[in-house]
């Protein structure tokens, strides 16, 4: 039971935070606009490519960041039932 709470919670916080826009979107909504103004073509696309893997990249490290610590919860869960 207390895993479903904690689960629900969870899941609940990151709806919340889903819909806010953080520092680090407007970072890069920023640097893509900046990107915009490059006159070269293949640069222009380079800029937005490069953003565009880091802030991918900024999430899967936090999406992982967020499984272990769910593991880590779990773990301390099981053993405090054994």
């Amino acid at each position: 039971m207390r895993r479903s709470l904690a689960l629900a919670g969870g899941l609940s916080a990151l709806l919340v935070l889903e819909g806010c826009q953080t520092w680090q979107d407007k970072a890069d909504a920023e640097a893509l606009t900046d990107c915009a103004k490059i006159a070269d073509a293949g640069k222009r696309t380079t800029c937005k490519t490069e953003i565009m893997t880091a802030a991918g990249d900024a999430e899967r490290s936090q999406l992982a960041d967020q499984r272990a610590a769910a593991k880590a919860r779990e773990d301390r869960d099981a053993l405090l039932k054994a």
